[in-house]
């Protein structure tokens, strides 16, 4: 089984403005809203491509309730802990000429509510995969991650991170399955400014070695670098963005399809960038066929 844990969930109110300007009124050509947080993306691309996951995390007040309402039409099935007070997060994308986005902090987590999303990882077992993904809400320390991963290091489950610096720091001593950073968040981790590729792939093997089995840096349009068993980089497949959130999150759950579809290591690494790509290429996430396509592509110009 595959689990996601998404700890700060989100609706996401996307916002299509034909030449957005700052200081003025803006109206909308388009308008849509989703359930959203890193996790959750996961379990949405996964869906997408036929593999069921149970969703994790918290959420609060009447846009909890909204984001539950909206997972459960999408078919995800979710093992939410609601708190008591506050709502979840309500973020704002603005789809211009450029991207812009307002993401909201979150509501405070107690710790008898932590102690209520521990109880929930009793139901993981051997051979689940677990991914941990997202910002944090108030009231989570940055070792959270660490935490998790050692309350369950004593089962035999795959866990994919995809979080920031600090909490990764924290938990790479436990050897994560897959870490996935974007540039940025390497070059912050490594204390570096517009890095090379050869400096990136070298970011990689460090990574592996303090604690990480595979390691995927995502470069946006220039592909991504890739470190398992050996390290390179794959070039992206050529096409319009469309929409650059949830890409990442794309290429977490491509690599999740590949694991379930027993790929080798180089056609898991290839099927994680056709997913993000073909989620950069749609207006929402991919279908499966989309993803087929460029998959097919990336091999032939392997």
């Amino acid at each position: 089984m595959i689990f996601t844990i998404t700890l700060n969930p989100s609706l996401d109110y996307i916002l299509k403005i034909q030449d957005f300007k700052l200081s003025q009124t803006n109206r909308s050509q388009e308008n849509y809203l989703y359930p959203a947080g890193k996790g959750v993306n996961v379990s949405l691309m996964l869906k997408n491509l036929g593999i069921s996951t149970k969703a994790l995390g918290f959420l609060a007040g009447f846009s909890g309730k909204e984001i539950e309402k909206l997972l459960v039409e999408r078919g995800i099935s979710g093992d939410f802990v609601m708190l008591k007070d506050g709502n979840s997060r309500i973020n704002v994308k603005i789809s211009s000429d450029t991207e812009t986005e307002l993401n909201a902090k979150g509501p405070l987590v107690e710790a008898e509510d932590l102690d209520l999303l521990f109880q929930k990882l009793e139901q993981l077992k051997d051979g689940d995969i677990l991914v941990l993904s997202g910002s944090l809400p108030m009231g989570i320390e940055n070792d959270i991650y660490a935490k998790i991963m050692k309350h369950c290091e004593n089962r035999d489950i795959k866990i994919i991170l995809d979080c920031p610096k600090e909490p990764l720091h924290q938990a790479l001593k436990f050897k994560p399955f897959l870490i996935k950073p974007n540039k940025a968040e390497v070059e912050d981790f490594f204390n570096l400014q517009n890095s090379s590729i050869e400096q990136l792939k070298q970011c990689a093997k460090d990574l592996q070695e303090l604690g990480a089995q595979n390691v995927i840096i995502s470069l946006a349009a220039e592909g991504a670098i890739c470190a398992g068993e050996c390290i390179s980089r794959i070039q992206a497949p050529k096409g319009e963005l469309k929409n650059s959130v949830g890409a990442g999150d794309s290429m977490v759950a491509g690599m999740i399809a590949g694991l379930e579809r027993g790929m080798n290591e180089k056609d898991r690494f290839l099927y994680a960038l056709a997913c993000g790509s073909a989620s950069a290429f749609s207006e929402s996430f991919a279908t499966l066929e989309e993803v087929e396509q460029i998959f097919k592509t990336l091999k032939e110009n392997q």
